[in-house]
């Protein structure tokens, strides 16, 4: 792993291969880590970077209230540091949603966008009144140790019905 300072904070990634640039963005309580097999199975074809989002991996945590405009600004940074041209990003869950912030914001740097299993966020899918109470119940479980939050979402992560085998 490597490291640049960006506003502050050590923001962690993962360099790897030749070719035409590949950013690879992890999804939600993830890092680079994620991405091994893709690193591995890609470098001989793309430059393939693989950052650890601010608060997750080796990067620092990121300061109160940051939004997802902010990542996406300290990932254009981050682009612009290693001198990555018009990349392909590929995001993961949380990273889809911030790839296509990153869009918004960046329209001329990204080659393409893949999305895989690519989540726009709750207000953009939920009614008011659901968007308000599990905003409540994150910011309620913001203190508590990962084992407990852990517990308390993932019952909420399947349906019903699936079941273990025996």
């Amino acid at each position: 792993m490597e490291e640049f300072r960006i506003k502050g904070m050590r923001v962690a990634y993962q360099c790897r291969g030749e070719g035409t640039p590949l950013v690879l963005l992890h999804g939600a309580l993830s890092d680079s880590r994620s991405w091994k097999e893709q690193l591995n199975a890609f470098s001989d074809e793309f430059l393939i970077m693989a950052w650890d989002a601010p608060g997750c991996g080796r990067s620092s945590d990121p300061p109160e209230g940051y939004r997802l405009s902010d990542f996406a600004d300290c990932l254009a940074e981050l682009i612009d540091k290693l001198n990555i041209t018009r990349p392909h990003i590929l995001g993961l869950s949380f990273g889809g949603g911030l790839a296509l912030e990153f869009y918004r914001r960046y329209p001329d740097v990204p080659r393409s966008l893949i999305l895989a299993s690519a989540y726009a966020g709750w207000a953009g899918s939920l009614p008011a009144a659901a968007v308000k109470d599990r905003l409540q119940k994150g910011l309620q479980q913001s203190d508590l140790p990962p084992t407990q939050v852990i517990e308390a979402w993932l019952p909420t992560l399947f349906n019903e019905s699936i079941t273990c085998g025996d």
